[in-house]
């Protein structure tokens, strides 16, 4: 087992007891029994037993916890769970109020009757005729009367981790009005098959060593090196693959003469004789640290333990299962199944799982179970059966990378938990809340050559019908060979967005020109189970796009028709229309599309994504100015959202169900927006502050003053304006600056611009601005605001401008929305996150919308600290009332935030919105939501049923 410190020098990584030897441990107490009777009616007699206690018990011994220890450890809690155990409510253990009590197993070779105990009618030690196996109800049976000795009379708390959480169990099955709550860390209820066969590797590492002799070993020289073998093979399911590998990250070194004699010297103590070649030949062997570290926790192990004790502790794991000799499950024999057939069948399998599973319905004792995502040896599904059928369970999961071990390395926030937890932080509730079944996972269909045909036959036929009269229309169409994709060569630019999320090629690609043929092509996938994943001009961030699942991109850019209706000042457009294409149509009318993004997206992308951009504060996000849409679900139907009026109160609004969805409920073919007059005249300038958080004051006061002809209020950071000189080569003053831009619709003559000014530059100067750049007109403003726009590509190249290098990266771009209240906070302290850890954060923000964007430049080594540094960030927004997007949508890179942000309810509704929708999760599955709940879900739902508020430990 592991220490609590992995980076701590004293910690060897892998043993939590350190200084022990054979025997009790200092500190600990010892009993004798007269006689112990076990399950299988043999009886030890003179009985010693180890037991270790903490606090001090009440006068009516009501306030007793039991503590049940891992597989190799002794009764002194405080040696490997201290943090766990205090005085006050902020320990799990209370020792103000509770009185401690840890039993060491029988089999043990700490204290208490074990192979290395003196049997009384021979007075030597056992050896291999101690009885096996004691089980886990042993005991129990045995730390019962230890509790009857001394005075315990009840217990608040039964609780443990790994094998201590099967004891724990175990006293809630034995004694159900003995014990008031019980904490299950890292355990099962019963010893499945994979954790048994790992067990008998360990125990056939030992008898393979000659010295082993069938346990009747010289206690001078016993089979160290089987031992050895046994403890190393066990550190492999301790651990995970990723903490072996971040702790030695394949390092290694020479095969110098001294790594040699060291080597040679560890197999001599272990008793292994070398491979018999020559030194020359030797040295060209490579050595790895992770090789010398299991030796030495081999070595170290085979000190302090005995190789029988360590198989009849084993054993005692193979013999859990709580529901054995209960509720129908055989006869209570400890030696196996109970059916007598070693084979088993169908049958009797569903037998013992009913029989366990009405156990656990039977316990009901206030319950946490505590798992660990990444444990090998009892993997969550374990745990997750236990909390589902116990009735007063909950459960959260540590998110950890260091496997089963982790229970004994994130002691201080399991702590934490387990105290709330006690403390009762939310009412044990119903557990029926009606949560649907989870979704089995989709199997889809194969894009063969038939379909392809089947799809080119659909596109052929396709034709528009039932649109609507039109004063103006402008389209653009292709010839039928350019309307599928099927070469690598032209798939490979749709296996990737503009962010930086993972590239997939998609298996075809199709171009339609009419709603009538995207339902053509969505039929088709709906009938095969393909999935369809829609795509306007790829300039998204989080993956939205991406085909992860395969199947069929359906790329909107040839659905460009265009309509403007100057009655209801309202425009209609394909999905497929970019946003200047669209801004150039609706110049002549005088009129434009509100919602500006700074780069040029297509206008059903905008409304998948929720996107809005720089003038959200005048013209509101995309969901305000989309009137109605035409819609392709699932089946290949059409619809159109709503009717193209001001009012609407007749159902339910379909509109706001689509925008935002992300592709996921249907395709989206045909816009219906509103349209604003041109602004007549434009003034603006640029402001500079000393530091973000400066500028954000004066966002937060000026938004309260109602400066209704103000456009835009951005923001660009001292790294931004830094970034834009380097690589544009402006001369702008590297600090953090405001954008700033007025408007009027009504003429050149109306001065609402220049009084809102007035008033904004007095707020700026009552913050400290430090200079003011003032722009009279439109040609002098648009000069001033290339910086703004320009900031995503200049990230894009910032650092190989800087070194010389001239290379292009990739760039992270976050994209938080807060409360404007909280905005100046928000805002410096994500700054300051990044700058600390040495990325440069070009900032850019709508920032009187409370929305900023982080702009990261990061090679491929920089991966994972980037997005764990993104993590604090949408942490921080999410504590403070805000959102993890404000206006890219989520796609896969902010999935795992929605539960943070939403909460299982909320999930839960969104995910029958889905399957209704989509039964068969064909249209672009794996965005938005997963299919299935997270873990990080699972565990949430736990905590609205009334458990201990979970999280990530």
């Amino acid at each position: 087992m592991a220490g609590d410190d992995e980076d701590n020098d004293d910690n060897d990584g892998g043993d939590h007891m350190r200084d022990a030897g054979l025997g009790l441990p200092a500190g600990a107490n010892v009993m004798t029994l007269p006689h112990f009777t076990l399950e299988s009616g043999l009886v030890l007699v003179d009985v010693p037993v180890a037991y270790s206690t903490y606090g001090r018990l009440n006068n009516d011994g009501t306030n007793g916890v039991v503590v049940g220890h891992s597989l190799t450890s002794n009764s002194n809690v405080h040696e490997w769970w201290g943090p766990m155990m205090g005085f006050g409510r902020e320990f799990t253990m209370n020792l103000d109020e509770e009185f401690v009590v840890c039993v060491n197993y029988l089999g043990s070779c700490y204290g208490t009757a074990s192979p290395i105990s003196l049997d009384p009618a021979t007075n030597r030690p056992y050896g291999p005729n101690f009885p096996t196996p004691c089980t886990i109800r042993d005991n129990v049976f045995l730390q019962r009367k230890v509790c009857d000795l001394l005075g315990v009379t009840h217990l608040k708390l039964a609780i443990g981790g790994s094998m201590g959480s099967m004891v724990a169990l175990e006293w809630a099955a034995s004694f159900p009005n003995f014990v008031d709550e019980l904490i299950l860390i890292a355990g099962c209820g019963r010893h499945g098959d994979w954790a048994i066969a790992i067990g008998e590797a360990e125990r056939f590492a030992i008898y393979a060593d000659q010295r082993y002799m069938g346990g009747a070993y010289l206690q001078n020289d016993p089979p160290a090196a089987g031992l050895a073998a046994a403890r190393m093979t066990a550190m492999l399911t301790y651990r995970a693959p990723r903490s072996v590998d971040d702790r030695h990250d394949r390092a290694g070194s020479a095969s110098t003469s001294e790594i040699i004699e060291t080597e040679l010297a560890e197999l001599e103590e272990l008793g292994i004789p070398p491979k018999a070649v020559s030194e020359k030949l030797r040295k060209t062997l490579p050595r790895y640290d992770v090789e010398s570290y299991l030796r030495y926790q081999g070595r170290k192990f085979a000190k302090r333990f005995d190789p029988n004790c360590y198989v009849q502790l084993t054993h005692t794991l193979d013999t859990h299962d709580v529901a054995r000799g209960r509720n129908g499950n055989g006869d209570g024999n400890a030696n196996g199944n109970g059916n007598g057939n070693a084979n088993g069948n169908g049958n009797e399998k569903n037998t013992s799982t009913n029989a366990y599973h009405k156990t656990l319905r039977s316990l009901t004792q206030k319950t946490l179970v505590v798992g660990i995502t990444s444990d090998f040896l009892y993997p969550t599904h374990l745990q997750q059966e236990m909390a589902d059928n116990m009735p007063r369970a909950t459960m959260f999961v540590i998110d950890s990378k260091h496997g089963h071990d982790a229970f004994l390395i994130e002691i201080a926030a399991l702590n934490k938990r387990a105290a709330a937890f006690r403390g009762d932080e939310g009412k044990i509730l119903d557990k029926n809340i009606p949560y649907p079944p989870d979704a089995a996972d989709s199997v889809y269909g194969t894009v063969d050559q038939n379909f392809i045909e089947a799809v080119r036959a659909a596109l052929g036929s396709g034709s528009e019908s039932g649109c609507e009269t039109t004063t103006q229309t402008t389209t653009h169409t292709l010839g039928d060979t350019d309307r599928v994709l099927t070469s690598r060569l032209a798939r490979l630019p749709y296996a990737a967005d503009a962010g930086h999320q993972p590239p997939r090629v998609p298996d075809l690609v199709v171009l339609p020109d009419s709603t009538a043929q995207v339902a053509s092509v969505v039929k088709l996938c709906f009938k095969h189970k393909i999935p369809i994943t829609t795509r306007g001009a790829g300039t998204g961030l989080e993956g939205g796009a991406v085909a992860y699942s395969g199947g069929v991109v359906c790329d909107t850019k040839n659905l460009t028709q265009m309509t403007y209706n100057s009655g209801e000042k309202t425009a209609t457009v394909g999905a497929g229309v970019l946003k200047n294409q669209l801004d150039k149509f609706l110049t002549p009318f005088g009129v434009l599309f509100g919602p500006d993004p700074s780069s040029n997206p297509s206008i059903g992308g905008m409304a998948s994504t929720g996107g809005s951009g720089m003038s959200t504060l005048r013209y509101g996000t995309s969901k305000e100015n989309i009137v109605s849409m035409r819609v392709v679900t699932c089946e290949g139907r059409v619809l159109r959202t709503r009717r193209n009026t001001r009012k609407n109160a007749t159902g339910y609004e379909l509109n706001a169900l689509y925008i935002g969805a992300e592709g996921t409920l249907g395709v989206i073919t045909e816009l219906t927006v509103r349209t604003f007059p041109r602004p007549k005249r434009r003034i603006g300038a640029v402001v500079t502050f000393a530091d973000v958080k400066s500028a954000s004051e004066v966002v937060v006061e000026a938004t309260s003053k109602n400066l209704c002809s103000l456009l835009r209020c951005e923001l660009l950071n001292d790294e931004g304006v830094r970034c834009t000189n380097a690589v544009f080569k402006t001369n702008l003053k590297e600090t953090t600056t405001l954008f700033l831009e007025f408007i009027s619709a009504k003429g050149i003559d109306d001065n609402t611009p220049d009084l809102d000014w007035a008033q904004m530059e007095q707020i700026c100067q009552a913050h400290g601005s430090t200079s003011t750049q003032f722009a009279p007109d439109a040609e002098a403003l648009d000069a001033l605001w290339d910086a703004r726009r320009g900031c995503y590509l200049a990230a894009l190249k910032y650092r190989g401008v800087v070194d010389g290098s001239m290379r292009k990266e990739k760039v992270y771009v976050g994209d938080v929305c807060v409360p404007v209240s909280k905005l100046a906070q928000c805002a410096s302290e994500t700054e300051a996150v990044f700058k600390k850890h040495g990325f440069p954060c070009v900032m850019c923000a709508h920032i009187a919308d409370g929305n900023f964007h982080c702009l990261v430049p990061f090679g491929d080594d920089e991966v994972e600290k980037l997005e764990a540094l993104n993590d604090l960030v949408v942490d921080k927004a999410l504590s403070l009332g805000g959102v993890a997007s404000g206006e890219h949508g989520v796609g896969v890179g902010k999935m795992k935030h929605l539960i943070k942000e939403h909460g299982p309810v909320h999930m839960d509704t969104q995910r029958r919105i889905k399957h209704a929708l989509d039964p068969r999760n064909i249209m672009n599955p794996g965005k938005v939501l997963a299919h299935k709940p997270s873990e990080e879900e699972i565990k949430a739902r736990h905590v609205a049923r009334g458990g201990a508020r979970a999280s990530k430990l």
